[in-house]
């Protein structure tokens, strides 16, 4: 067990600056010693793993990020022992961060418009993106897709010559396609689009051994692309050898959701803030070591046991959330509150979760004699965090749901039909597409039923959003219910709206 070599109010700024640091960057400005390499996401990087699905907040951007950055897939291939990613030439074919050589929305919608097909169209970005000179010396992306159309070996020609180049330097290219949520508004058109990339995609799987795609992808955009695909590839594009998800936790030996990747995301950063404090903790573990970029890693069993996970963490806010047992284990607590209906528990809400229940602390609990006060942590879990998230990368469901708000749990679905329809929702989901037109920061992909109450509802339920009793009846998860001020008995009191 850890010992105590830190003051409470050591502790306390320990976690206040380390939780900051954390929650002030993104995907694109994480900086290396922050940089975490949970083991569930190691199939994620394997070249062969085409399609990554993961749903917002798991880890995508990071990720398409982390393989075009030199730096930090060096550090991922140490860690996760993969030599073959140092020897991984990256580029990005589609992303966040806009490039002259990747379309923009408008330019996608226009070419979607004009009856431009996916599988062309995106063959003719892979190739820009990997340096085919007849097409990075074109000005326009429907001058680029002209040129592939008439030239139809050309493809077959290019992958040749970058195969053979590939063999010589003994080198893999890499081809990222990232942000697909981003293509279009309108949902059955960016499922139109994706199955493009799902198709060049197979193509380097099944037509070069040195040449592969990553699409990193939602679940539920995946189900509506791969319509697109056809249908004898479905099943290879899809299979365990083919794609990977993220997940930021594992089945124990008894089948039950363990969450030692949080918790080891929690360490690392306590353990890699540039403090005398993140010093002292470090030394209460004599095994920590420090790699060739200068980040501390962390022992095997803080890193990944659960039982000592909970002994540390424990150190932090007590074993029970009471007195006893009876009122629940600190330990699990946060990520059983924090779970969406399809039981996934993301990194950021985690740690606001814990920011927040630190602040509480501060205020309420001044005098405590440990970090963190229990009480704190119910406060943290009602935060609002997970549904701000989804918010930012599916504006459609706050919308969706906002109608609901004063309501009590369960509810029949029927009842929702009708708060849907008082509020004109779908007249409300239709200015929210007409807005991400107009304006292409704002281009999130909709749902893809907004006129058709049940099957919209049904979106929820795919999300995680929504569950279904045996009753029938509609639940929510306590991490969604308090944000979006649904009632239920039993449940978490609101302490904050979404932000």
């Amino acid at each position: 067990m850890m010992s105590r070599t830190l003051s409470v109010a050591e502790h306390r700024t320990l976690l206040r600056d380390a939780l900051s640091a954390a929650l002030a960057t993104d995907a694109r400005s994480l900086p290396v010693s922050m940089m975490y390499t949970p083991g569930t996401h190691r199939a994620a990087l394997y070249a062969d793993s085409t399609v990554v699905r993961g749903t917002a907040g798991q880890g995508k951007s990071f990720w398409a990020r982390a393989l075009t950055d030199p730096r930090l897939r060096a550090v991922a291939a140490r860690e996760y022992r993969m030599p073959r990613l140092e020897r991984t030439d990256t580029v990005t074919a589609f992303g966040e961060d806009p490039d002259p050589f990747q379309p923009s929305a408008g330019e996608l919608r226009a070419l979607a418009g004009w009856g431009v097909q996916p599988t062309a169209l995106w063959s003719a970005v892979a190739l820009t993106a990997l340096g085919v000179p007849n097409l990075a010396g074109l000005r326009t992306w429907t001058e680029r897709v002209d040129w592939l159309v008439r030239n139809p070996g050309a493809t077959d020609r290019c992958l040749a010559e970058f195969e053979s180049a590939a063999r010589s330097a003994d080198t893999v290219r890499l081809v990222v396609f990232d942000a697909l949520d981003r293509l279009h508004p309108d949902r059955a058109l960016a499922e139109h689009l994706a199955s493009g990339v799902l198709n060049v995609g197979l193509a380097l799987s099944r037509r070069t051994t040195r040449l592969r795609a990553k699409v990193f992808i939602r679940p539920d955009m995946l189900d509506g692309a791969l319509t697109g695909v056809p249908r004898a590839e479905r099943a290879f594009l899809t299979s365990g050898n083919r794609s990977a998800d993220l997940s930021w936790g594992r089945a124990d030996y008894l089948g039950r959701t363990a969450w030692t990747e949080l918790y080891g995301l929690l360490f690392h950063l306590l353990g890699n803030h540039g403090s005398a404090e993140a010093a002292a903790f470090r030394a209460a573990w004599p095994t920590w070591e420090q790699d060739g970029s200068g980040r501390f890693l962390a022992p095997a069993a803080l890193g990944g046991d659960a039982k000592t996970q909970e002994e540390v963490f424990t150190t932090l806010v007590g074993r029970y959330m009471g007195i006893n047992a009876r009122q629940g284990f600190t330990y699990s607590y946060l990520a059983c509150y924090l779970q969406d209906a399809l039981g996934t528990v993301t990194p950021r809400p985690f740690l606001t979760a814990l920011a927040t229940a630190l602040e509480t602390t501060g205020r309420d609990h001044p005098d405590h004699d440990r970090p963190l006060h229990h009480n704190s942590l119910r406060h943290g879990v009602s935060c609002g965090a997970r549904a701000a998230e989804l918010h930012q990368a599916q504006p459609w469901v706050r919308i969706a749901l906002e109608p609901l708000a004063g309501q009590q749990l369960p509810i029949w679905e029927e009842d929702v039909w009708d708060l849907w329809a008082r509020a004109a929702l779908s007249d409300r989901l239709q200015e929210l597409a007409q807005q991400a037109v107009t304006d292409p920061g704002r281009a999130r992909t909709g749902p893809r039923h907004p006129a058709n109450y049940p099957l919209l509802l049904e979106e929820l339920v795919h999300a995680g959003v929504l569950s279904r009793r045996t009753s029938g009846q509609l639940d929510m998860p306590d991490v969604y219910r308090t944000a979006f001020r649904l009632g239920r008995r039993g449940g978490v009191r609101r302490t904050a709206p979404v932000a």
